[in-house]
């Protein structure tokens, strides 16, 4: 998941640029293209992180439905709470962000506020989203290392399926 965390974070880190210069260049009666623009841009922020919210529970649930009767899964099931710990209020405060850049938006373009507000708040909301892009993504990337590890040590712990076939076809 945190290699498709990294496409689309990209993705989103571009187009936010090309939204904020669309802002920053528009006037107040043409900021149609901006608007537009802004309003796709803050679904994919609402959408992105969602995304992350969902697979990090998840996971986490499939994870302790595989593990919990283990001796040794006292650890992992408490790594799972550290990742939502850790990446949910960045991912939340994202989403946040967003919305309140787009509701000074519409309140700069009404002129209820002025477009100074909409620009700090639209500022505030860029460095949550990419500071919270780079806590998304380490904790994404943890939790997909965390899985290769349960894995393996799942497959290990295993009896191979090719000695119980032999036993079935020498009982035969």
């Amino acid at each position: 998941m945190h290699r498709y965390w990294t496409a689309i974070s990209v993705f989103l880190a571009a187009f936010f640029a090309v939204v904020v210069t669309l802002g920053f260049q528009a006037e107040l009666n043409h900021a149609r293209v901006h608007i537009a623009a802004a309003f796709f841009l803050v679904v994919a922020i609402l959408f992105s992180h969602s995304l992350v919210v969902f697979f990090l529970i998840g996971s986490g649930r499939a994870i302790r439905e595989a593990i919990h009767e283990k001796p040794w899964s006292k650890p992992y099931l408490s790594k799972i709470n550290v990742f939502r710990l850790k990446s949910f209020p960045w991912a939340l405060g994202s989403m946040v962000s967003g919305i309140l850049a787009a509701w000074s938006g519409a309140g700069a373009h009404t002129m209820v506020w002025s477009t100074q507000t909409h620009r700090v708040v639209a500022l505030v909301c860029l460095g949550t989203n990419l500071f919270g892009f780079v806590v998304e993504w380490a904790q994404l990337r943890a939790n997909s290392r965390m899985i290769a590890e349960l894995q393996a040590k799942l497959d290990a712990e295993e009896p191979s399926s090719e000695g119980a076939e032999e036993t079935v076809g020498q009982e035969a």
